[in-house]
């Protein structure tokens, strides 16, 4: 497993470090109002991408018989072609809305072109996952986030923020060509023959349970992530929206790469081993996690604004405080965000849905509902922190419940996190008495990265 491990986490972990090596450029060049007309079109593209396969590509990856999946395969393809025209329709009808969101024809044009992209890429990823092409699929995130930050730094100089979309387009096109390239060049390449429509037809009823349950639960997934862009954008300005969304992007980074790494990884295994011979590897990582993402949340939550101010620069004020709450949240969702896969392996998707639902309905609800009380973005933010917290540990606990895995060291892990949390504020606290502003966010920084190397060798020894 050490190998699958880390030919699917490689991608993930050098798209994420060029990603963030280019923020201080990047978030220089294009202004918070630039950052949040993109995030309006991101969530369109990436939702309702993700959506467009109605989630039968989680079933290409379960298929263990060859003809059968290559016949879904020809079958969710046109599934996706067939959604994304129909939320090409959507986006039409939507256009006086997104007008008001700062959202032209062009920038539309080019978010339909990206969820199409995103929709089309999530099929042959599944079945690069089913082949178990771990490093062909960490090359095409590579080359995504290489063509996509190429593109968005070039644009940035011409000081016009529709370069952020079009690079997110380009980036998305250049690694579903390599998918598609590396699907074709494979022993066991589809098989034009089989493109037939009674199969392709028998094949999606034969699958049907996925759109049944695992599509709801996409859905409530990508409202709990997604939706607060749009709700903050009813009540505040476009600027707000550019800082919340960079801030919920930041904190959120190392979720990606967790998922990305080991979603695909554990998904694979346990639909060919089963849940329980996961159950020691698992519980070393997640208990890993834990304590590993205390230094990282005691720093955040240090830093604030200073933090932000010295990474981003002046007119980036005010996404510290919001990625001083959103931290929190944002490590319990790296720990979990892969574990739904688990239960998707072993047919316990209702779990998943049960929980998406409170975690949905409550973070959402908590943020709409302060905002639309006249309180304050931070105090509406804080309250959604409050409820997404909750849900995860909730996730966390009941994923081990239905495992059979024991549960008392998951409980000292989690008690000693919050222990490292206050001690290491509390340091930099002390700290900031004797040395510069500098010299202790640097010193934070340190720690958060001997951390997470910590982590990665932890993991290492015990896949």
């Amino acid at each position: 497993m050490a190998q699958s491990l880390l030919s699917s986490g490689i991608g993930p972990v050098l798209s994420q470090a060029l990603t963030l090596a280019l923020v201080p450029v990047l978030f220089r060049l294009y202004t918070p109002e630039d950052f949040g007309a993109w995030a309006v079109i991101q969530v369109i593209a990436i939702g309702a991408g993700s959506l467009a396969s109605l989630r039968f590509d989680l079933a290409l990856v379960m298929e263990r018989d060859p003809r059968a999946a290559e016949q879904l395969l020809f079958a969710v393809v046109a599934v996706v072609i067939s959604c994304s025209v129909a939320a090409g329709f959507a986006i039409v009808f939507s256009a006086g809305y997104l007008e008001t969101l700062g959202i032209d024809g062009l920038s539309a044009a080019m978010g339909w072109c990206w969820l199409l992209l995103v929709g089309l890429g999530v099929v042959f990823q599944g079945w690069l996952m089913r082949e178990g092409a771990f490093a062909k699929i960490s090359i095409g995130v590579v080359l995504n986030a290489i063509v996509t930050n190429l593109v968005q730094l070039g644009g940035g100089l011409f000081g016009h923020g529709s370069w952020l979309v079009t690079g997110s387009v380009a980036g998305q096109a250049a690694a579903l060509m390599f998918n598609v390239w590396i699907v074709m060049r494979s022993t066991h390449r589809p098989d034009p023959k089989l493109l037939k429509f009674d199969k392709m037809l028998s094949m999606l009823q034969r699958n049907r349970r996925f759109p049944k349950i695992s599509l709801p639960f996409t859905i409530l997934s990508l409202l709990r992530e997604r939706a607060p862009i749009f709700i903050i954008g009813l009540f505040a300005p476009s600027a707000a929206v550019g800082l919340y969304s960079q801030a919920w992007r930041l904190t959120h980074f190392p979720s990606g790469l967790t998922s990305a790494a080991l979603r695909p990884v554990f998904f694979h295994r346990t639909a060919s081993e089963g849940l329980e011979a996961q159950g020691a590897a698992i519980d070393r990582l997640v208990r890993s996690f834990l304590l590993a993402s205390g230094p990282a949340i005691g720093f955040v939550a240090f830093g604030n604004d200073a933090l932000a101010e010295t990474l981003l620069g002046p007119r980036w004020r005010g996404a510290g405080q919001l990625a001083a709450m959103l931290v929190f949240p944002a490590a319990l969702f790296t720990i979990t965000n892969w574990m739904d896969r688990l239960l998707d392996a072993v047919g316990r998707q209702d779990v998943n849905l049960k929980v998406e639902v409170i975690a949905g309905l409550s973070s959402i609800g908590a943020l709409w509902g302060a905002l639309g009380a006249g309180s304050s973005l931070m105090t509406a933010v804080f309250l959604q922190c409050v409820a997404l917290s909750a849900s995860y540990l909730w996730f966390l606990w009941t994923c081990y419940r239905v495992a059979g895995w024991p549960r008392v060291g998951l409980v000292f892990s989690l008690l000693g996190a919050i222990a490292i949390i206050i001690s290491t504020y509390l340091f930099l606290v002390v700290l900031s008495l004797i040395l510069t502003q500098f010299q202790v966010l640097l010193t934070g920084a340190t720690l958060v990265a001997l951390a997470g190397i910590a982590v990665f060798l932890i993991a290492r020894r015990g896949a």
